[in-house]
């Protein structure tokens, strides 16, 4: 091994934009047209959906299934120059494996990169995120030159810790966590090393999808691989080496160019996470986003500190990484996605903060710090690129989860262990000229599809009592949110079974509105132990909940242990009967609620979109409940009313921060937030990292 110690590589983190070009790749510049650069590109990217719907299609977790793939060509120094996902945090970070390998295995004797090898990866440190994201690469070598590598990195169900479901929420340190793989060889001459799969199912619940999915990668890169190798074979090795690497800097001056358009200027944004896992607490992302010139610098002072023996940290490469799903899917969604895109940005961590994790502190619910960062970076770019090109400026999709996560014996006795794929059927965010899009699918996932319930019920023992929009699940504004989606599980046929979720946002909202639009309600859980469920269904009981809203009426006749649960709970025993209802969050709302228009307010309410106290008290609404006929004159008068009392309750800004000064949450929920309301975590002394060539 190259480095001095066993321990992770510290350095190799830094190496997230793109490695110096070499003189082989300058050489060839001048050599590509501009016409065959384009087919190039075309084909490409071709090559890398075709293998992202492979990936898809063979593998056997809910998140491959259902389109949690992200799918990559990279350069021979680990570059991400090619990726198909709509997964888009995986656009930066998908090389850092990479470039572990280049650094550390390439001229290492004991292990080697060779034609036919593939390595398996899913240590958070280098992935970024946790231990459930798992990548698998191969080099592609053309007549002994290695050429590229190709990868796929895809969220697989269950990893092995302390906990089913991928997520430990009680995680004490990264040794609950389960299986932690530093990039490792697990393949040689196009055959996978059956000693090594046999290990990893050994430290697997459900070792049958865990075998599958890498097998799955497999599959899908091989199958890139011999296109590549088509394209090389036909236009040239220098073509090919010179081609890909131009991609990366025409989408690093494209994006320069891009930001350099926008106003200059400081727009902050400070969130908050109310969970530590399995107890409530508050901390805060301090999110300054400084746009000048060319570069956009992201600067997190003031974030809280470290949170040991909590799962609720998050590596800086990780925070980096999500701040890709805004910047792939709103401010560059023309440009390539690739880390190219890293040329027009900077950033600054405190060092000693939980969103710049160190040493062996666990990880396990990152995705939940670092989508209250990327919640921050929507609110941010909204504001920044108004301006410019309001169609752009978006309010927040769901910016949180909300993921039930099981693990058991399924109705066939066989070992299963995985999440719902619900979090897949979020709302999209009101827009500037419209409503948000009901069940549009995840922010970090665009591309991800929910299934249909007799798909996630054939291979696990639960059953669907009900899944449609949940009418309480968007912000409110002159523009809605799109609705999220309402369930309620049962468990069916097993009496060996865990049952739990996995998410934030019960005590803080995870969401809110834009330009005075509305955020979104607090998520719940609500368990029924002993259910009578299924007796009443084996009855058609027609009194039974066909939405989340009617298990709350009077008329339900439900009977058994009711419990309602913060959205992040830790697994427990579930049994035959017991159920299960929680809701996937819709989007935030855009605009003032007096400003919607009074028939779109009466169309939800057709719909079953919005409940009658909303309509009368949040968007005061007059009309007739049983026609929905429209009462304009007394909407007018119901709105000016409104707008007389806000301006009858407005403050001075000195009155209101005298007041607002005096306020602060319980002691108890500020155990770890450091100091309140400001955190004293700032940059080090130290000088930043400067990036080096990994080969």
């Amino acid at each position: 091994m190259l480095s001095m110690s066993y321990g992770r590589d510290t350095e190799i983190v830094h190496h997230l934009r793109p490695e110096p070009m070499t003189a082989e790749e300058a050489a060839a510049q001048n050599q590509i047209d501009d016409v065959e650069f384009e087919i190039f590109k075309h084909k490409m990217h071709m090559i890398g959906l075709e293998g992202k719907e492979n990936t898809m299609r063979l593998g056997a977790s809910s998140a491959m299934r259902f389109g949690d793939v992200a799918f990559g060509i990279f350069t021979a120094q680990g570059d991400l120059s090619i990726c198909a996902t709509g997964i888009y945090h995986h656009a930066v970070l998908g090389q850092l494996p990479l470039k572990y390998i280049v650094k550390h295995w390439v001229k290492e004797p004991s292990v080697g990169v060779s034609d036919g090898d593939s390595f398996f990866y899913n240590d958070p440190f280098y992935g970024g995120v946790h231990n459930a994201d798992m990548g698998l690469a191969v080099p592609v070598f053309h007549e002994g030159k290695l050429l590229c590598f190709v990868g796929a990195a895809v969220h697989t169900g269950e990893c092995g810790g302390s906990e089913p479901g991928g997520t430990v929420t009680a995680a004490k340190s990264k040794y609950d966590e389960g299986l932690l793989c530093p990039p490792i060889k697990i393949g040689e001459n196009y055959q996978l090393k059956e000693d090594l799969l046999n290990m990893f199912a050994a430290m697997n619940r459900d070792p049958r999808t865990m075998i599958l999915d890498i097998k799955a990668r497999l599959a899908a890169t091989r199958i890139a691989q011999r296109r590549i190798l088509e394209v090389v074979e036909e236009k040239g090795v220098d073509f090919f080496l010179g081609s890909l690497r131009k991609v990366l800097a025409v989408t690093g001056e494209a994006a320069k160019k891009k930001v350099a358009k926008l106003n200059d200027g400081i727009y902050r944004q400070p969130r908050f996470l109310d969970t530590l896992g399995e107890e409530n607490g508050l901390l805060k992302v301090d999110l300054t986003i400084i746009k000048k010139g060319d570069k956009i610098t992201m600067n997190l002072e003031h974030s809280s500190p470290l949170v040991p023996d909590t799962p609720a940290n998050s590596y800086f490469q990780g925070i980096i990484g999500l701040s890709m799903v805004y910047f792939c899917g709103w401010l560059f969604h023309d440009l390539p996605s690739n880390n190219g895109l890293l040329e027009a940005i900077d950033w600054e961590f405190p060092d000693n903060s939980f969103i710049n994790a160190k040493g062996d502190v666990a990880t396990s619910i990152a995705p939940l710090v670092q989508i209250t960062f990327t919640h921050g970076m929507f609110q941010c770019g909204a504001r920044m690129t108004y301006s410019s090109d309001p169609s752009r400026s978006v309010a927040c999709w769901f910016s949180g989860f909300s993921i039930p996560m099981f693990a058991g014996l399924n109705q066939f006795g066989e070992p299963v262990a995985d999440i719902t794929p619900e979090i897949n059927a979020t709302g999209c965010g009101a827009r500037f000229d419209m409503d948000g899009v009901n069940a549009a699918g995840a922010f970090f996932a665009t591309m991800a599809d929910c299934s249909d319930v007799e798909t996630t019920e054939a291979g696990n023992p639960i059953m669907y009592s009900f899944r449609n929009y949940f009418n309480n699940s968007y912000g409110h504004g002159k523009f809605r949110g799109g609705a999220g989606v309402g369930y309620g599980l049962i468990v069916h046929d097993t009496q060996n079974f865990m049952l739990g979720s996995h998410g934030g946002g019960s005590k803080f909202p995870t969401t809110q509105g834009l330009f005075g639009g509305y955020g979104l309600p607090t998520l719940f859980l609500r368990k029924v132990k002993g259910s009578n469920f299924k007796e009443l269904l084996s009855h058609s009981d027609q009194r039974l909940p066909h939405s989340l809203a009617d298990i709350f009426e009077d008329g339900n006749p439900e009977e058994g242990a009711m419990e309602h649960d913060n959205i992040s709970m830790v697994v427990e025993p579930a049994f035959d009967g017991d159920t299960m209802y929680a809701y996937a969050g819709g989007g935030a709302g855009y605009g003032d609620v007096l400003e919607r228009e009074p028939e779109g307010v009466l169309k939800d309410l057709a719909d079953g979109l919005v409940s009658h106290w909303a309509a009368r008290n949040v968007y005061h609404v007059v009309y007739d409940e049983e026609s929905l006929r429209l009462d304009e004159d007394g909407t007018r008068k119901a709105r000016d009313e409104v707008r007389r009392n806000r301006i009858r309750g407005g403050k001075s800004y000195d009155d209101f921060m005298t007041e607002w000064s005096k306020q602060a949450p319980p002691q108890h929920i500020l155990k770890y937030y450091g100091d309140y309301p400001i955190p004293n975590t700032t940059m080090t002394e130290a000088k930043p990292v400067l990036q080096k060539l990994a080969s």
